[in-house]
């Protein structure tokens, strides 16, 4: 069934929660957008850049990501029974959040740093978690639409 629009009655609070989560997420992939701008600043010796870097993940992706994903479970929580945690597309984005959240603490924070201390091969490694936060967005986008499975 594709569910394209609010299921039963919406209240206030859910409404409240659903922006909160979708700021979240506003706030935790907006830097992986600066990430490559970052990278080649910091590439070219500016300390300052991979600051930056390091700090955008800490203090906003990694947090935003939490709050996201904790809301998130709230809405499925307050959905009145129209979703689960048992729906695939429940599940999936679950599983996909903590993968995310996993790749950002242990991939691309570590590697910034080395990066930023003169390892250039740390640079793929950032690349390749910026691209796997791009990529699990997308799905995750997906899923929140279309909702398959349910």
């Amino acid at each position: 069934m594709l569910v394209l629009a609010a299921v039963g009655p919406v209240t206030t609070g859910y409404r409240i929660m659903l922006f909160i989560h979708i700021i979240a997420v506003v706030v935790a992939f907006a830097p992986l957008w600066l990430t490559p701008v970052l990278l080649r600043l910091t590439a070219a010796g500016d300390k300052d850049a991979a600051d930056a870097l390091d700090i955008s993940i800490l203090r906003f992706s990694l947090p935003g990501l939490a709050v996201a994903g904790i809301i998130g479970c709230g809405l499925v929580g307050m959905s009145k029974k129209a979703f689960a945690f048992a729906d695939p597309w429940v599940s999936t984005a679950v599983i996909l959040w903590i993968i995310l959240m996993a790749v950002l603490a242990v991939v691309a924070r570590p590697a910034i740093k080395a990066f930023r201390d003169g390892d250039a091969s740390a640079r793929g490694r950032v690349m390749m978690a910026t691209g796997i936060g791009h990529l699990i967005l997308l799905v995750m986008v997906f899923l929140m639409i279309f909702k398959p499975g349910s």
